[in-house]
């Protein structure tokens, strides 16, 4: 088992990864004497739910669960407040525990919903998704959505720890691994080209979860999102780069209203054009984008277009994004392989012509 530290003054965690790791020594300081929800994804078997019920049952003074249908419409206002109503009609305390088991709508959820119960309780993720794992669990963002947009109503609050468990991987279908890797390939892209390298190199066996491969590919694409979060909590100078590929890609998702893109196509997609833009300014390379492209497509991320998409829809949808300044959009680009930067100095005209050109 690898620990990560989120170092954060009074508001640090660990993050833990391993292979069947879940078990009373890790999860007893976090449930030992608390009002406990979890707050759990269907697609998790019944038995596995059991298994982690039975094990904490002993430790805990009170035991509610929620089963959500994980969907980006189930991220919702109605779905918190399904949650706030166990809170209160079982008398929670603002000592009590929500444990969010699931992929990132249900860590997104659940922490939402411990951000602003009474003003703010505890929360543990237990990450299911490889996706989760290596992004939503880690740094506090927290959110439900809007009809008009993604991650609109949120807050920060930090999480007071992870169990990136590696066996709940094994049941996913390769297009869930899929999305997860465009997180981990993002991260190279941002940060730190020795990873984006090792990734080229060791993708087959990342996709195939082989144990050495994937716990390493794991841990460092933590090691990188955390390094961004100590640095800029809440999102007001550095942090904005993990945003690469997002402001294009939430649009996407948005348009293809949650369905035709998982969030891993839909940034997957978002990156590519920021490469192009990337490229169209300077930056980098026509061989440097195909080199991006090549490991998408190893890595089996689907960057097809479904539907045709309008670029002007598209573009407003993207002035919708909350990371915007202002009627300023920032974007962010790569000054290299590794490096990237934000922008709010990109010309809409270009913007659009790049659109008008990919799509």
């Amino acid at each position: 088992m690898r620990k990560i530290n989120l170092d954060l003054t009074d508001k640090s965690y660990d993050i833990k990864i391993g292979n069947n790791i879940i078990d009373l020594s890790t999860v007893e300081k976090f449930v030992s004497n608390k009002e406990v929800l979890i707050v759990f994804d269907s697609a998790i078997s019944g038995s596995r739910i059991m298994q982690f019920k039975e094990m904490i049952s002993k430790s805990i003074l009170k035991l509610e669960l929620i089963e959500i249908d994980a969907n980006e419409n189930n991220k919702s206002q109605e779905t918190l407040s399904e949650i706030y109503s166990i809170l209160v009609e079982n008398k929670f305390s603002r000592d009590c525990l929500i444990i969010g088991m699931g992929g990132g709508i249900v860590c997104d959820i659940a922490g939402f919903s411990a951000a602003t119960y009474q003003r703010g309780v505890n929360f543990l993720l237990i990450p299911t998704t490889l996706l989760a794992q290596v992004d939503a669990s880690v740094g506090g963002k927290t959110a439900i959505n809007h009809p008009k947009g993604k991650n609109m109503i949120g807050a920060f609050h930090q999480p007071v720890g992870v169990i990136a468990d590696i066996s709940f991987l094994k049941t996913l279908p390769e297009r869930e691994i899929s999305c997860g890797l465009s997180e981990m390939i993002k991260h190279g892209l941002i940060n730190d080209i020795n990873y984006f390298c090792w990734l080229e190199e060791n993708i087959k066996q990342v996709l195939r979860l082989e144990p050495e491969a994937i716990e390493e590919a794991i841990s460092r694409s933590i090691e990188i999102k955390t390094f961004f979060v100590k640095e800029d909590e809440k999102e007001a100078n550095i942090r904005a780069l993990l945003n690469f590929g997002h402001t294009f890609g939430h649009a996407i998702e948005l348009i293809g209203e949650f369905k035709d893109y998982n969030h891993g196509e839909a940034v997957a997609i978002g990156m590519i054009l920021a490469l192009e833009l990337s490229e169209r300014i300077g930056n980098i390379s026509k061989q440097d984008c195909i080199r991006v492209r090549e490991l998408l497509d190893k890595a089996k991320i689907d960057t097809k277009i479904k539907n045709p998409i309008n670029s002007t829809d598209l573009y407003k949808g993207m002035m919708g994004d909350k990371k915007k300044r202002g009627n300023t959009l920032n974007l962010v680009v790569l000054e290299d392989l590794g490096k990237a930067k934000v922008s709010n100095e990109i010309d809409e005209s270009l913007i659009l012509e790049i659109l008008n050109s990919s799509l």
